[in-house]
């Protein structure tokens, strides 16, 4: 399998993750958020179900489109062998866009309830609203490379060998 066969199949089965919790998503934000009655942020939660739903879609009818701009390999030339160092990429890259994807809507409600209504004590509001944005910062940087965690991955990989296996004397 090609690394874009992967990804691609990691988008499906990332859209079938999303398909399953969407509607526990949308059925407890009803039923916790129904003591404000207000409209505006039904409609608020409404528009990130569409969302979601046109992501949950996207990844479903386009998981290559997505693979090609997440690898970006070029399409004339073969593909090389996989490296370790690709199939780290690609997992950083799906556990950032997990990452992102959960954490996007509870950010967008909860910035919105923050800001909109004022209560008498938003301190647990605000540390929600500033953990889903340390949330949405880890799987960015996992999504663009994250290129100090290969880092310690392959260091903590190779920790206290000095030279390869090969190059080691058999004997005192």
């Amino acid at each position: 399998m090609s690394p874009h066969q992967v990804v691609g199949v990691a988008a499906r089965l990332f859209a079938v993750w999303l398909v399953i919790h969407l509607p526990g998503q949308v059925y407890s934000f009803f039923t916790e958020e129904s003591k404000l009655n207000d409209p505006t942020l039904r409609l608020v939660a409404i528009c990130v179900a569409a969302i979601e739903a046109i992501v949950i879609l996207a990844l479903w009818f386009f998981p290559q489109t997505i693979a090609r701009t997440l690898l970006r390999t070029s399409a004339t030339e073969p593909p090389p062998p996989s490296s370790a160092d690709t199939w780290l990429t690609m997992g950083c890259a799906l556990i950032g866009l997990w990452l992102v994807a959960t954490s996007l809507p509870s950010l967008v409600i909860d910035t919105f309830v923050w800001s909109t209504y004022k209560f008498d004590d938003t301190s647990s509001l605000w540390r929600s609203v500033l953990y889903y944005v340390a949330e949405i910062a880890i799987g960015v940087w996992l999504i663009l490379g994250a290129r100090g965690f290969r880092q310690v991955v392959w260091w903590a990989r190779n920790a206290g060998i000095g030279e390869s296996s090969n190059n080691r004397s058999g004997g005192p």
